[in-house]
């Protein structure tokens, strides 16, 4: 009978599932951990067995005990009125199980007391607007809590006092060019009355002057950077500026020319050779290996895109202009010393190479 019976506990802790014992050594880490106050090990381990294993019965009875160590170390931290961390570990505790009523009302009494903090904090800050959303959080979460109510009353006080004083504060602002404080005001004001005309009217000049100074910045910066040959930020401070003034004929000016200059190819300059008096320079795109031989004032690639503007043999130098829009740049030929030896191709012979003095 005896035998019997161990057979079939045996049998049945199979069944259930007490997992292998990579398991059995991670649950023995996260109960280790859970008794150093590391709840977060013991989170993570007993998690990864149960994914593997829901039915693991050691896992569930180890996630049942850490449930049960969360909510005992929030009420802990809720009586110490360390009401933050309170939060902390409760909605730890909720999301491994979201249908625990306790962890509920608890975690509605730590933040009620958190939003009356930081309405008290906002109100001796002279910030009443902000004061009131906190309080008014506060009482949403208990309807009956004394002192947000207070913090309530008081708030409402003093932005009843600042909405009576709108137009001065409002021209004030206006006056100082500060439109973001003034968009702020605004806003907080409707937020608490929205149907206060002057305060939406003051919205939307602030909101006008700010988009206004926006595309003037971005349009000064969008000349700089395309001036300093910074071509992919020019291209993105002119499309800010079309986003709040699509018909700006500077900022289409500025996308065009620098997307052109993103798009222009590499040159460099091979070679420079002088025939009858001439000075011809041997310019190439490493992109697609054209080359073109070209002379002082000639264009070259399609119909025309760049134009060799002047050619100094001396200095081994050629300015080509971009036709598309303007630009300059001066390309020199490199030393000899400078450029890289061209390999043998496999089949040429092992014969040293003989050195080619350059005649210009």
């Amino acid at each position: 009978m005896r035998k019997f019976i161990v057979i079939y506990l045996l049998v049945g802790f199979t069944m259930l599932g007490c997992g292998s014992a990579q398991d059995r050594a991670m649950l023995k880490q996260a109960r280790d951990a859970l008794k150093q106050g590391n709840s977060k090990v013991a989170i993570n381990n007993t998690k990864t067995i149960l994914r593997k294993s829901p039915r693991n019965f050691l896992a569930l009875r180890m996630m049942s005990k850490i449930k049960s160590h969360l909510y005992k170390e929030s009420e802990t931290q809720f009586e110490a009125k360390n009401y933050k961390d309170a939060a902390t570990t409760l909605e730890t505790l909720l999301d491994l199980d979201p249908q625990e009523e306790k962890a509920k009302t608890l975690l509605d009494e730590a933040k009620k007391h958190l939003e009356l903090a930081s309405a008290q904090q906002a109100l001796q800050e002279n910030n009443p607007m902000v004061a009131l959303r906190h309080a008014q959080e506060a009482l949403r979460l208990d309807p009956q809590f004394a002192p947000a109510k207070d913090v309530e009353s008081k708030a409402k006080e003093q932005v009843q006092v600042r909405i009576s004083n709108l137009v001065v504060t409002a021209q004030e602002l206006i006056d100082q060019g500060n439109f973001e404080k003034l968009r702020d005001l605004a806003q907080d004001i409707l937020a608490i009355d929205p149907q206060n005309k002057e305060a939406a009217d003051f919205l939307r000049e602030a909101l006008a002057q700010i988009l206004t100074r926006n595309k003037e910045e971005n349009l000064t910066m969008a000349r700089k950077f395309y001036s300093e040959g910074i071509y992919e930020s020019a291209l993105s401070k002119a499309e800010e500026v079309l986003k709040v003034d699509p018909a700006s004929a500077e900022a289409k000016e500025i996308v065009q020319r620098a997307r052109d200059e993103l798009a222009k190819p590499e040159l460099r300059l091979s070679g420079l050779t002088k025939i009858k008096g001439m000075t011809i320079a041997s310019i190439e795109l490493p992109a697609s290996r054209e080359k073109f031989m070209v002379k002082e004032g000639e264009v070259f690639l399609n119909e025309g895109d760049f134009k060799v503007s002047a050619i100094d043999f001396d200095l081994k130098a050629v300015v080509i202009t971009y036709m598309k829009t303007g630009s300059q740049q001066t390309i020199s030929l490199a030393p000899p010393e400078l450029s890289a030896p061209t390999a043998p191709s496999p089949e040429a012979a092992p014969a040293p190479v003989k050195k080619k003095k350059l005649v210009f």
